[in-house]
């Protein structure tokens, strides 16, 4: 036993530095799910109660969706529903895809769909299912890009439609050296520039 305590305690500072590597976004995405999903049909739709950040790891770029921000989580036909989860361990990535859609920045759709099929695979989607919804945005989603009706806000509190925000050009916020820096003092700050009225 007292071989088993030692070898555990010589491992531990390892096992800590293990955990503080990771591919994890730094933010958790809160989203609300809208009690009335009509305006999908047989989609439940949501809101964020809370602004969520991401940076994308292969250039380190920062994408903040804000509050009230509505989603559809992964737009795919009702048949594919059975084979993919809309709210399943794609949801951060989906949320992220539709926000960049929304948005519509000119010449950027490449990059947003490149960017869905990288968060896939950075939250564990299986590569099945990763295919299916790249290849499925790639088919069909170039109506959708930019699409005024998928600029969408409500208030996350009575889950009433509001006036949206200006849109941005672009959902880039920053440019960071490198990812981990998503955290701590940098993203206070973020979170403050945030709080400043859209431009």
């Amino acid at each position: 036993m007292r071989g088993v305590l030692r070898l555990l305690a010589a491992l531990a500072p390892l096992l800590v530095m293990a955990g503080c590597v990771s591919t994890e976004p730094e933010t958790a995405l809160h989203v609300a799910v809208e009690r009335d999903a009509r305006k999908e049909g047989f989609r439940r739709v949501g809101v964020l109660t809370d602004d969520y950040y991401y940076c994308y790891p292969l250039t380190h770029e920062v994408i903040r969706v804000p509050k009230g921000f509505e989603t559809d989580f992964a737009s795919i036909p009702y048949a594919a529903a059975a084979f993919i989860d809309p709210m399943g361990d794609n949801m951060e990535a989906a949320v992220i895809h539709d926000y960049l859609y929304a948005v519509g920045e000119p010449g950027q759709r490449e990059k947003a769909d490149t960017i869905l099929l990288d968060a896939l695979a950075q939250h564990h989607v299986d590569p099945l299912r990763r295919k299916l919804m790249y290849e499925t945005v790639r088919l069909g989603g170039a109506k959708n890009y930019g699409a005024p009706s998928e600029w969408r806000f409500v208030d996350p509190e009575t889950q009433k439609p509001v006036k949206p925000p200006p849109k941005p050009k672009t959902a880039i916020v920053a440019q960071l050296k490198r990812c981990e820096d998503l955290k701590g003092a940098t993203f206070l700050k973020m979170r403050a520039v945030a709080a400043l009225p859209h431009l």
